[in-house]
């Protein structure tokens, strides 16, 4: 037997062996990939309950918007009609006018016992 053909052994033997080891990494390789998929699904499934209550709470909210909104314009329309009745009645101003109506008079006595009240203290001093 010549070299030539004991590294010829070496080398099928070491082909051999290769064969084998790659074998192997691509069957861990498999499993590998098939835990990643059975944990991708389970994910999914665990996922979806949660975007199904998501969507239905998204419904409800919107439900209870829409109600506020019509609660609010029925609202405004009545504070519209307050208003305009009132304003068809009298206007503020008569109003205010209406619920003093001795308001000169009451300005004028201040003025007046405030004048009277400089005049005495002058009139003291002097």
């Amino acid at each position: 037997m010549t070299t030539l053909d004991f590294f010829l052994v070496i080398l099928i033997i070491l082909a051999g062996y290769s064969i084998v080891l790659v074998t192997i990494y691509l069957k861990k390789i498999t499993e590998q990939m098939q835990a990643v998929k059975k944990d991708i699904h389970d994910f999914i499934e665990k996922t979806n309950p949660v975007i199904e209550n998501l969507e239905e709470i998204t419904r409800r909210a919107s439900r209870v918007v829409s109600e506020v909104e019509s609660y609010w314009e029925e609202i405004d329309n009545s504070i519209k009609k307050v208003r305009e009745r009132f304003s068809g009645l009298t206007s503020i101003k008569n109003f205010r006018e209406v619920e003093y109506p001795a308001k000169d008079l009451i300005n004028n006595i201040r003025a007046f016992a405030k004048g009277a009240s400089a005049f005495w203290n002058a009139f003291k001093h002097r």
